[in-house]
């Protein structure tokens, strides 16, 4: 017989569904899941919190602490009892690695778009979808700029657009090109996102730059890594030689996109480690010391950035200034 466990999700991205996520799943492998709803003032087993919101997680202390980032932020284990995020870090039992594609477009692998070897190789070279410039590594822009430089590239993001507009669905936008940059923000232990996963879902082949963990995530044959090469240069003539190949262009296509024995199983790891925490419910962040001054000071600092005081204050200083 299963036990009951109360859980709740605050401070999550607006479409994130709480009653139906991959948390929850995990849980009922062996509880009884009841979610409370976010607006409730009943306080939880297990709260699960994100980066979002209005920090609405520093009002629940009575409770295990889960935080939740599909960011490459590192986790405050002054603040949460547990984290899941992309990083690898060994941190006793408090932390796994569970990556946001996981959440999202891990599942469109299973049927990715069909397309024959005929059609996949007639069609236009490469496609980018970018929308952040300012917080990137510039080595992002770099490579953009040396591909373009090759042949031009269809722009579907906010950047550069060429395509008549930004493209609301990726995945059919994405399949209609031989090849996708799938470049990261930044490369950070761990921090492999969905860019990598949509390219590959819809029957392209992406063209991927980002932290060497993606090549225990997903079969090195079925990309190309910007960073197995030493330059830029040497790179683009890589590009090259598959776009005017194609015999090695389908090879990386029709490659199989997990490691067959080695890609990790990370539905039975999330479902160990939350039912471990669900049965345990053991906190570990204390309300004395220096946690509990560190807590204090972010909690009120939180309250003042949601009151009219912080509203007036920022006003009257854009008027000065």
């Amino acid at each position: 017989m299963k036990n009951d466990i109360a859980i709740k999700f605050v401070d999550f991205w607006p479409t994130f569904d709480h009653h139906n996520n991959n948390f929850v799943e995990a849980l009922r492998t062996k509880f009884n899941v009841r979610v409370i709803d976010a607006h409730s003032d009943e306080i939880p087993d297990l709260l699960f919190y994100s980066r979002c919101g209005t920090k609405e997680h520093y009002k629940y202390k009575d409770c295990v602490k889960i935080y939740y980032t599909g960011e490459n932020d590192v986790p405050n284990f002054n603040e949460c009892d547990y984290a899941i995020s992309f990083y690898n870090i060994d941190f006793g039992k408090r932390h796994l690695r569970y990556p946001l594609y996981k959440l999202y477009e891990f599942d469109m692998l299973q049927n990715p778009v069909l397309i024959t070897d005929e059609e996949a190789v007639k069609r236009p070279f490469c496609s980018v979808l970018l929308r952040n410039t300012n917080n990137c590594d510039p080595k992002r822009l770099e490579i953009i700029d040396a591909v373009d430089s090759y042949k031009p590239l269809a722009y579907g993001g906010p950047y550069r657009n060429n395509v008549g507009g930004s493209v609301e669905e990726k995945i059919p936008f994405i399949s209609g090109y031989k090849f996708n940059l799938a470049l990261e923000n930044s490369i950070a232990d761990g921090y492999v996102t969905e860019k990598i996963v949509e390219p590959m879902a819809a029957s392209t082949v992406p063209v991927y730059w980002g932290c060497p963990t993606a090549c225990k995530d997903f079969n090195p044959e079925a990309f190309i890594n910007v960073n197995d090469f030493s330059t830029l240069d040497s790179f683009v003539k890589y590009l090259e030689k598959v776009d005017n190949d194609p015999d090695l262009y389908l090879k990386i296509l029709r490659s199989p996109k997990l490691n067959n024995d080695t890609s990790p199983d990370f539905d039975s790891q999330l479902a160990d480690f939350l039912c471990d925490i669900a049965e345990g419910k053991k906190k570990h962040v204390i309300p004395y010391g220096e946690q509990n001054n560190m807590a204090w000071h972010n909690y009120n600092l939180n309250e003042i950035r949601n009151s009219n005081i912080a509203y007036k204050l920022g006003r009257a200083l854009a008027k000065i200034f």
